[in-house]
Parts: C-alpha cells; sequence; structure tokens
C-alpha cells in the first residue's frame, strides 16, 4: 500500500468530507425512538470509561449493515463501477440496477442523495469524468447512488480497487457511529469501542471474494422496515 493512496483513502473517507452522510441514520434513529435498539440504560450512574451495554446493540447493528448490505451488495457495485469508470454507459447501467434492486423508497432516497453529493463535490473539485456523469444525473438519466458514484469518482481520483472498498466500509461505519453518539446511546470512549470492536468484520469481508452485480443480495429487513417507518416519527434528527 502507498502511503501516497492511504492518505487519500483517508480523505475520502473522513466525516469531514462533504458528502451529506451525516445527515441519514439507516432506520438507527427509528430503532431506537422505539426501544427496538440501544434503550437498555446502564445500571447505577454511567462513568464514560465504564464499558456501556448498549454499545453491544450498535456494534451488532453495524455488523449486520456491513456483512448483509455492504459486503453482500454495494461492495459488488462499488467494484463493477470502479472497473468501468472510462465507460460511462456501463456505470449509468449499474447505477440503474442498484436503483432497481434497492425497493424501499426511503433508503433509494437516501442513497442518491448521497451519491449526488459526492458527484458535486467531485465535479467542483474537477475530477475526471464527474462532471459528464453530474450532467446525466441533472438530466435525469441516471440516479447516481452511493457505491457506484464511490466506484467511478474513486478510480478516476487514483484511489486503488482495494483502497476505495475500505475507504467506502469505513465511511459506513463511522457514519453509524457518529448517529448512535448524535441519538445518545453512546459515549465518545464506547463510541470508539464499537469501531475497534468491527475492526476484525472490515478485515474478514474485505479479505473475502466480493459478489458480482449478478450475485448482489441485501438482507436487512429490520433496519429496512425502520428506515420506511421514519416518517411517521413525531420528531426527527436524521433524514430517514
Amino acid at each position: 500500500m502507498s502511503l501516497a493512496a492511504t492518505l487519500l483513502a483517508m480523505q475520502q473517507a473522513d466525516s469531514f468530507f462533504p458528502s451529506g452522510a451525516v445527515a441519514w441514520s439507516w432506520g438507527l434513529e427509528t430503532l431506537v425512538n422505539e426501544s427496538a435498539l440501544g434503550a437498555q440504560a446502564p445500571a447505577g450512574r454511567r462513568r464514560e470509561r465504564a464499558r456501556d451495554p448498549r454499545g453491544d446493540e450498535v456494534q451488532a447493528f453495524i455488523d449486520g449493515q456491513v456483512r448483509y448490505r455492504w459486503a453482500s451488495f454495494d461492495r459488488a457495485f462499488l467494484r463493477a463501477a470502479w472497473l468501468a469508470a472510462d465507460d460511462l454507459e456501463r456505470v449509468n447501467q449499474l447505477d440503474r440496477e442498484v436503483e432497481t434492486l434497492t425497493l424501499a423508497t426511503e433508503a433509494r432516497q437516501g442513497s442518491r442523495r448521497i451519491g449526488q453529493a459526492l458527484l458535486g463535490v467531485h465535479a467542483a473539485l474537477g475530477t475526471a469524468a464527474a462532471g459528464d456523469y453530474l450532467a446525466r444525473v441533472n438530466a435525469g438519466q441516471a440516479p447516481a447512488h452511493v457505491p457506484v458514484i464511490q466506484g467511478l469518482v474513486w478510480r478516476h481520483l487514483g484511489l486503488p480497487l482495494e483502497h476505495a472498498e475500505a475507504a467506502s466500509v469505513h465511511g459506513l461505519c463511522t457514519g453509524l457511529v457518529s448517529a448512535a453518539l448524535r441519538l445518545g446511546v453512546l459515549g465518545h470512549v464506547d463510541a470508539q469501542r464499537v469501531l475497534a470492536g468491527l475492526q476484525a468484520v472490515l478485515r474478514e469481508v474485505l479479505a473475502a471474494a466480493a459478489p458480482e452485480p449478478e450475485q448482489a443480495a441485501s438482507f436487512i429487513p429490520m433496519a429496512e422496515i425502520a428506515v420506511m417507518r421514519h416518517e411517521t416519527q413525531d420528531l426527527r434528527l436524521f433524514a430517514n
């Protein structure tokens, strides 16, 4: 791994990068509000350094998102878009496939909005192909889903495939942990414990063979139902 590629991947995966991902909880907010996740309060007065058992619930939720959505679905389309980055027609086809296969409306909208924000930033930065693909999006020809846009712009940015995959899944994990932190489920130290606990999962999924788009599948029913129920919540911090 080159230092330059590692630093570039760190920039792309940083929550400071203006992709708009911080506005989405992917069902976590609904699960917390409905006491389906993170409702167990630790006994006695909790100190920040004492392990909060709710962290295990958050870690299990993210583990499921990584294994049964990112690794089995998003990764397939990220890789395919990275490999096809010089063929915008093929990228557009992959983009439409993600649109068709993402059944929950709220999940489709979230993926499109984050992908469009990421694409817009890279178009403004002058990343090759980003402006051309943004024109397709603005013309209504392409939805701009997150994994496809990541593969497209990161390939043209010069990010190796393994770095692109690592940046994508790391960004997913930090985004969900950040959502749990903002929802008051975790403290800062427990958030870092969760991220540390997920390292073995990330190494495992990244070491495994990735599926082809034709084999892509997603099975996160609890999160998808929570995403669909989000609009019925009286108070909402996140967009889904």
